[in-house]
């Protein structure tokens, strides 16, 4: 049977509105944004400090280690580990304080929606 004019299905634009201005939605955010700005930035400062020595202290990166192990080969090697590192923390994050909040509002949405 086609739906009629009393039958009033739910508008998904306004429930998407509804949601993106709820409280939880917006605690969902900022929790997001407190571990992805600091982090990035943190990262950022650190490779950019990576490519800093390369060029202002080239000596400095060419002191042997161990063999021809120099600094600039340890500093290169932590900005892969720093980026796994970050990777797992994030997960982590994500998991820890954001995964079900978003899954609860996921759900109500879907809801709102049938």
């Amino acid at each position: 049977m086609p739906a009629g004019p009393t039958d009033s299905a739910p508008d998904p634009a306004e429930i998407y509105r509804a949601v993106h201005d709820s409280p939880e939605f917006r605690e969902i955010r900022t929790r997001y944004r407190r571990f992805v700005f600091p982090a990035t930035a943190a990262f950022l400062l650190w490779y950019l400090l990576y490519v800093v020595l390369a060029v202002a202290a080239p000596q400095l990166m060419a002191r042997p280690i161990a063999g021809p192990f120099n600094t600039a080969w340890l500093l290169g090697l932590l900005q892969f580990a720093s980026t796994f590192l970050l990777t797992w923390l994030y997960a982590r994050h994500a998991r820890d304080h954001r995964d079900r909040a978003a899954l609860g509002l996921r759900w109500e949405t879907q809801d709102r929606l049938r």
